[in-house]
């Protein structure tokens, strides 16, 4: 874990107490943040939509933070790219941090650590990236490790104008906030699964129910055995090129269809 001092003033009482304030705040921001989230991910909506939501609700979640993005990056830790943002100064900045290769984003995605720094700290450390970014006024970043999938890893990177940066605080509530998300978008990600898997094999069962309908016709019209039945099915798929099921779907049809049988 990466981080720096931070003088959050001389520790008066009237400072406690706003510091005491920022952090009922904060807590109050998560807790409706996480809420938010929830709705959407029960919602089943496309990932692509609850990682910008994620963007948005961190913004609102942390008093400090003025932007927000996420940074992926592929299994060996390369090629990155920005699939979520609050405004496009988070697109700039993290394309300075790709052509340099170097930054907090790409750290904490590569290194799954949390990254958390102030800019004297960014011009020390990626002295190329800090130098194409001056224009831009972040002064602090805070960059914690996201698993999105099996095959990507990332980042959800919060910047701030304030030079008074993040302090642990923040830390500690996105760090919660980014468990949280990962347990939600695993468990609604094993929910679509199941449902995909049931809806397979209720397919499978009609498949199967179908076939043997359509064996049990064939077998009727000429005589032969079950065996003999579903041969002459696949042979039939295997010159027209159609599967078996469509083969035996269109059989049932022509018998169901038939003048004076009954539907």
């Amino acid at each position: 874990m990466n981080t720096e001092p931070l003088d959050r003033g001389s520790g008066s009482a009237s400072a406690s107490a706003s510091d005491a304030d920022n952090v009922s705040a904060d807590v109050s921001n998560y807790a409706q943040s996480l809420e938010n989230l929830r709705s959407k991910l029960l919602a089943r909506l496309d990932l692509s939509v609850i990682l910008q939501a994620m963007t948005i609700e961190v913004v609102e979640a942390l008093t400090n933070a003025d932007l927000a993005g996420i940074t992926l990056v592929d299994e060996d830790g390369d090629l990155p790219q920005t699939v979520a943002s609050t405004d496009p100064r988070v697109n700039d900045v993290d394309a300075d941090q790709y052509r340099s290769n170097e930054g907090p984003c790409l750290e904490s995605a590569r290194t799954q650590q949390m990254v958390r720094v102030l800019v004297s700290g960014v011009e020390h450390r990626w002295p190329r990236f800090a130098k194409n970014v001056s224009d831009i006024g972040v002064q602090s970043y805070l960059s914690a490790p996201l698993i999105v999938d099996d095959k990507h890893l990332g980042a959800l990177n919060i910047y701030s104008f304030d030079p008074h940066g993040f302090n642990n605080i923040d830390e500690a509530l996105l760090g919660l906030f980014i468990r949280s998300i990962e347990t939600a978008v695993f468990v609604s990600r094993r929910a679509q699964s199941a449902e995909e898997e049931v809806d397979g094999l209720l397919t499978a069962m009609k498949t199967r129910a179908q076939i043997e309908q359509a064996k049990g016709i064939i077998m009727a019209m000429r005589g032969v055995d079950p065996d003999e039945a579903f041969a002459f099915l696949s042979e039939q798929s295997q010159s027209r090129n159609i599967k078996v099921a469509d083969i035996a779907t269109t059989l049932i049809q022509s018998i169901s269809n038939k003048p004076g049988e009954k539907r």
